[in-house]
């Protein structure tokens, strides 16, 4: 565990501490600048389970006007290598020394004095580079998860580590001269997990290497640091030194960013959703219906699934009835989808080299119904933003436990301390690393902001059983507006 390595004495004397063991900056004229010896000012660097690549900027104080001289014109590459002191473990610190980071652009260079200039530069992952100038025009075969390391380890030429979760399905592709980051999205949005058929797949890269993951398999992680606030004094321990786990662990500040949002959940389907599959072989039909409260324990949720079955969880709406004829929110299929299939279970487009049907046919009714509303609960469901001190621990797609505290003028006879929603296991969705540089050294501060987000309640919602939509039971009457003759 994390916190084991967070103790007093250990050569971490307070949270948000980091060494910068090297970046350096080689021009695309082969010019290598170490950046280790003050250069640096600021390092940002941006994870997203929804984004295939990771993202940055680094801040540089230019005494040299690198950026003609040199020049810097987004052909340059990164060698860099962080780590929190005595974290240890390749897949645990950010290590870009071997597969370097691109430079994309010289954003902006201003004149700081003493001929002296701050110069921002953007970056990214070579994978997101060579996406852009590689094309696949060839068959796949195989199921979506060997296609996307296929994709990967070939088409990419990538050696970075790569956490993928086995499909099921049994697949061939014929790509039609598109970008391998094309075919890896088909794979994610038709793939289905061969344990739990889960639907959910996202591709994301982390300062960790490259994930192929359902939202299940993600909540399966255990939580790796428990986040609250701590009151002021409170961080250090009876000798004076610095509470190392308190101190890492606190929430700088907190900002609640979304909850469920009704109208979206009713019109993109998340509630309900209906789809008919029209099979043009057989030339049969059928009907699927998704149902967000009935289907809710059979699907893998993060209270759940990260506490192996040990916390019950429950659906991040009121299950009570809105109409009298027992009705509720999931009792109107408002989004609707026709699909066409060629063969159920088999897919009869393609043979294989004995003439036979051997590839699967695609599951539309799991991998849109199902996925659409899993992944658009994510997007309206329970959020939040931290901001703590860093680790080179933490990244996009971990999860942390997290207990905003109870705000209130008045306390209850509970006298609750922490939020009754926002509390528990969450999934980092989105993570933001800033380092700032104590100028002449090759540390400074370390911090995160997470956005974090939960699709489940760890206690069911009160649901009384007359609660009813409330409609008037006499009609207004209509009245037709007719225009008044009028003489010109």
């Amino acid at each position: 565990m994390f916190e084991t390595n967070l103790t007093s004495g250990t050569g971490v004397q307070k949270g948000g501490e980091f060494e910068l063991i090297q970046a350096d900056l080689i021009l695309s004229t082969g010019i290598v600048i170490g950046l280790t010896g003050g250069t640096l000012i600021g390092l940002s660097i941006f994870e997203d389970i929804e984004q295939y690549s990771l993202t940055g900027n680094l801040i540089i104080q230019d005494a040299m006007n690198l950026a003609s001289f040199g020049p810097i014109i987004g052909q340059e590459y990164l060698k860099l290598k962080i780590r929190t002191p005595t974290i240890t473990g390749a897949e645990n610190i950010i290590d870009f020394s071997e597969n370097a980071l691109m430079i994309t652009s010289l954003d902006t260079r201003e004149d700081i004095g003493s001929g002296v200039q701050a110069s921002t530069l953007s970056f990214v992952s070579r994978e997101f580079v060579a996406n852009q100038r590689a094309r696949v025009r060839r068959n796949l075969v195989g199921s979506y998860s060997d296609i996307v390391r296929q994709m990967l380890r070939v088409d990419l030429d990538s050696k970075k580590r790569f956490n993928f979760e086995p499909s099921a399905e049994s697949k061939k592709i014929i790509a039609p001269n598109v970008t391998p980051y094309d075919i890896i999205s088909v794979a994610g949005t038709f793939a289905v997990s061969q344990e739990h058929s889960d639907p959910t797949y996202l591709f994301f890269e982390t300062c960790h290497g490259f994930n192929f993951k359902t939202l299940g398999h993600l909540y399966t992680g255990k939580p790796k640091l428990k986040y609250s606030q701590s009151l002021a004094g409170t961080k250090y321990m009876p000798d004076g030194a610095v509470d190392i786990l308190k101190n890492i662990s606190n929430i700088e500040s907190y900002q609640i960013t979304a909850t469920p949002d009704t109208i979206y959940n009713y019109t993109a389907g998340v509630y309900s959703s209906e789809m008919i599959v029209h099979d043009i072989i057989s030339k049969s039909y059928q009907k699927n219906t998704y149902d967000y409260i009935r289907d809710f324990n059979n699907e893998r949720h993060i209270e759940t699934t990260s506490t192996d079955g040990l916390k019950k969880s429950y659906p991040l709406v009121n299950t009570l009835n809105i109409s009298p004829d027992g009705e509720n929110v999931s009792s109107f299929p408002s989004r609707q989808y026709l699909q066409p299939t060629v063969g159920y279970g088999t897919d009869e487009s393609y043979e294989d080299d004995y003439n036979q049907y051997s590839f699967s046919s695609n599951t539309p009714h799991r991998t849109i119904l199902q996925r659409n509303a899993q992944l658009g609960m994510l997007e309206t469901g329970l959020q939040v933003r931290i901001e703590v001190l860093g680790n080179t621990l933490l990244g996009a797609g971990d999860i942390v436990e997290c207990n905003i505290p109870y705000t209130s003028s008045y306390k209850t006879s509970e006298n609750e301390e922490f939020d009754r929603l926002y509390r528990g296991n969450f999934l980092i969705k989105k993570l933001r690393h800033d380092f700032i540089f104590t100028s002449g050294f090759l540390s400074g501060e370390h911090t995160i902001s997470m956005n974090l987000c939960k699709d489940d309640l760890l206690d069911p919602l009160h649901a009384p059983s007359d609660n009813y939509e409330p409609t008037s039971d006499k009609s207004k009457g209509n009245f037709e507006q007719q225009w008044d003759n009028i003489t010109l």
